[in-house]
């Protein structure tokens, strides 16, 4: 199921930046996972464009519940936040009121079998972007020709590979790569992982928030090779609807859930003008938001969250009627990954490129920054003879010296 989001008025941080737009979501191929776990969104609201993927944990009701009532909760609490409050703070309260509002839904603490859910999270806003995340739910960036990773997974495997114990490659397929370290719902509180510096938006950024129900299938040499070619033609919701498919057909062993966001422009620079935006150019566009010159609504405007649910069907998409809040889930099973009880600090990230990967369950790479510009080599320094120079220089001295002397004896 693939759905895109209505074209909304414009607050204040969002005025100057337009995008195309495109969420999906699939249950997957495997008959114990018909229930679609995952749960997805957008909205326009006062502190930029929220969009957001969660990951359920805990089986069938469980899980689907705890998703639910994650996303909810996030769009609620950033929809009311008071609008002065600094973005990414608002983001990070968030996505923390979640975790607590899903670790109510497992009923008492002492409870050891309760439902879950990881969580990725990007917010664009005055020309720069806010990612956040808890889990191994994943962010990318494509800038140019290469896909970068925003995000670093609270894995098991990532922790292997950060102290050297495993390899990239040998983290492919690896038996504990359904353990995460982190999850909303497993306790009261939770550490969420916020870059420390907003990423700059540039006109032509695609952004891509997905379960790992599509990541461990489908790697950044497939985003290459579908993305930008439906990107060209303005069919972001083309290139989801593919990458699903391409995720069913190595296996679709799980839920699959993504969100592709291509920035048509930035937010412009302090002292610009706000020019005449153009027609979208065709019928049925879609362009999630444009700036047409109109006057900017309020801040306190807040759009409806956009979730992906098919019409007439039950909950097997990224979001349907919210759940009680109130009302215990009625079956928790054993979670689909399961939650250890090491919370350990998140290693500062740093800016290099992914390593592409052959098709099969992908491990787990450092997170990425795109860079901003990119700086020519420096020239390596010439190696300077120096044996030589010294030798000539001596050659000179001892010249200059016996010339001197035959003139003192001829003379005298």
């Amino acid at each position: 199921m693939v759905s895109t989001s209505p074209k909304t008025p414009t607050s204040a941080r969002t005025r100057g930046i337009k995008l195309e737009f495109g969420q999906a979501t699939d249950p997957g191929l495997d008959p114990a996972k018909a229930v679609n776990e995952d749960s997805c969104g957008y909205a326009e609201t006062a502190f930029g464009h929220l969009f957001v993927v969660c990951d359920g944990m805990g089986g069938h009701a469980g899980g689907k519940q705890a998703s639910d009532i994650a996303i909810r909760t996030i769009f609620d609490h950033v929809g009311t936040a008071p609008v002065e409050r600094e973005p990414n703070d608002v983001l990070s309260e968030a996505i923390e009121t979640a975790a607590g509002r899903v670790f109510d839904l497992g009923g008492p603490a002492t409870n050891q079998q309760r439902p879950g859910s990881t969580c990725v999270a990007l917010l664009l806003h005055d020309g720069v972007a806010h990612v956040a995340h808890v889990g191994d739910s994943r962010g990318y960036a494509i800038r140019g020709e290469q896909v970068y990773r925003l995000t670093k997974d609270h894995s098991m495997v990532q922790e292997l590979i950060d102290s050297g114990a495993l390899s990239e490659r040998e983290a492919i397929g690896h038996p504990d790569s359904n353990k995460i370290t982190r999850a909303l719902g497993m306790a009261p509180t939770v550490d969420v992982e916020l870059r420390a510096e907003p990423m700059e938006l540039n006109e032509g950024d695609v952004f891509l928030l997905a379960s790992d129900g599509l990541t461990d299938l489908v790697d950044s040499d497939d985003f290459l090779a579908v993305i930008p070619d439906h990107v060209a033609r303005n069919d972001v919701p083309g290139a989801c609807a593919e990458l699903v498919a391409l995720a069913n057909r190595r296996g679709g062993f799980d839920n699959i859930t993504l969100q592709l966001i291509h920035v048509l422009r930035a937010s412009l620079r302090a002292g610009h003008t706000l020019p005449q935006e153009p027609s979208d150019g065709v019928a049925g566009s879609r362009v999630a938001t444009t700036i047409d010159g109109a006057p900017v609504v309020s801040d306190t405007v807040v759009q409806e969250p956009q979730f992906a649910t098919p019409p007439e069907a039950p909950v097997t998409g990224c979001m349907a009627g919210a759940p009680d809040m109130q009302e215990a889930p009625t079956l928790i099973q054993p979670a689909k990954r399961r939650v250890t009880t090491t919370k350990p600090e998140p290693p500062p990230l740093v800016a290099d490129p992914v390593v592409h990967r052959p098709a099969g369950p992908q491990p787990v790479a450092r997170p990425f920054e795109p860079p901003d510009h990119f700086d020519p080599p420096e020239s390596e320094p010439r190696s300077t003879p120096t044996l030589v120079y010294v030798v000539v220089g001596m050659a000179v001295a001892i010249s200059v010296l016996l010339i001197l002397l035959l003139w003192a004896l001829f003379y005298r």
